[in-house]
């Protein structure tokens, strides 16, 4: 009986294993290789704050 639980948790553990990699290591399949030519421009804390409902004081907002 033990040697079959042994045996049973080794199968997980090698299951897990190669599930694991393949999830970790596969590469998309793209159709097209998309590229990224747009970076999105800065945000200002105003803007984050408005969007959120509340007010930033300029004390806070960093130096850019």
């Amino acid at each position: 009986m033990r040697r079959i639980i042994i045996l049973a948790a080794m199968a997980v553990i090698a299951a897990t294993t190669v599930i694991w990699s393949i999830a970790m290591f596969a590469k998309p399949k793209a159709v097209a290789d998309v590229q990224a030519t747009e970076t999105p421009g800065q945000v200002s804390p105003h803007e984050i704050m408005v969007k959120q409902g509340r007010i930033l004081p300029v004390e806070y907002w960093p130096a850019f």
